[in-house]
């Protein structure tokens, strides 16, 4: 472990400048890939000193970089994804420094074409700028035009426009699928479910922020399955005892490990360990992976 990584496992470096550097020498060395994974891994591990303004600066330097030093569309869906999740963390400041500059040209192009593209999608929805939630929407109802000219279902893509609030998009989308697939037509009105039957009533969501917890709750409840959001303590202060309160009657907890305080995790898992609540532990950062992870283990 080299003395940049010690120090920041410690908490004693907040200088992304050097952090820069040695990601940049380790591209130099043909190495890069790796050891941006390895930084995110180390910066995550380490966000509970980090405030959002910090952990952002860190994410937009992992973008930055990963768009000069690898052609790898996954590694640069996974950074344009984490920068999103920082960016609402931070809010309009944030949104302004992406929309400004060159950085908003690139995620829109990994937004169209990434295999994360409608995670970024539906985090460039939660934006307060009304032109790039209107990209968004127009993004996601078209990637469900585009998946049922390919014979796909597009219901994953109306679930989350319905999620979002963008009713009348989803309902566009909904009646091109009834035209196209005409054996859904004994469908009942109304938006589409995809019903299946879940394994759990109810899921509890810790941590991640507001408006990803509120749509992963429209979306599993489309599935039958209620949820319990439990704010990292970066937006409240929780004693165990409510963290109790709150998962009584689930059977299961998720924690968005990426986006929760060490504190509300602990608390979390000792409260579902005396209930007997079953955890599931999540790299998510967007609703929609939220849905997949929970979901397409079942099918």
């Amino acid at each position: 472990m080299s003395r940049f990584e010690s120090e920041v496992l410690a908490g004693q470096s907040r200088d992304p400048e050097a952090m820069a550097e040695w990601l940049l020498d380790t591209a130099a060395e043909g190495n890069f890939d790796q050891t941006l994974v390895d930084a995110l891994t180390l910066i995550e591990a380490g966000q509970n000193s980090l405030d959002p303004n910090e952990l952002f600066c860190y994410r937009m330097l992992f973008f930055d970089v990963a768009v000069v030093s690898t052609s790898d569309p996954m590694i640069r869906g996974q950074m344009a994804e984490a920068l999103l999740a920082a960016t609402i963390d931070v809010g309009a400041p944030a949104w302004e420094a992406i929309r400004s500059s060159s950085r908003f040209d690139e995620i829109e192009r990994l937004a169209l074409a990434s295999e994360n593209a409608i995670e970024l999608l539906e985090l460039l929805a939660y934006a307060p700028d009304a032109g790039l939630r209107a990209f968004a929407l127009s993004q996601i109802e078209s990637s469900g035009m585009r998946a049922l000219d390919s014979g796909s279902d597009s219901r994953t893509y109306e679930r989350l426009l319905h999620a979002i609030g963008a009713s009348a998009d989803a309902y566009r989308l909904e009646s091109a699928r009834k035209r196209r697939m005409p054996d859904d037509s004994d469908e009942k009105p109304g938006p589409a479910a995809e019903p299946t039957k879940p394994a759990f009533r109810v899921v509890a969501i810790a941590g991640g922020h507001a408006q990803l917890r509120g749509t992963a709750a429209v979306l599993l409840h489309r599935h039958g399955v209620g949820t319990v959001q439990i704010p990292s303590s970066l937006e409240a202060v929780r004693r165990e005892r409510d963290i109790v309160h709150l998962l009584q009657g689930c059977d299961l907890a998720v924690l968005l490990v990426r986006q929760i305080t060490h504190s509300t995790s602990d608390q979390v898992r000792k409260a579902a360990e005396r209930l007997n609540v079953p955890i599931a532990f999540s790299n998510a950062l967007s609703a929609v992976a939220i849905e997949r992870q929970l979901f397409d283990s079942e099918r």
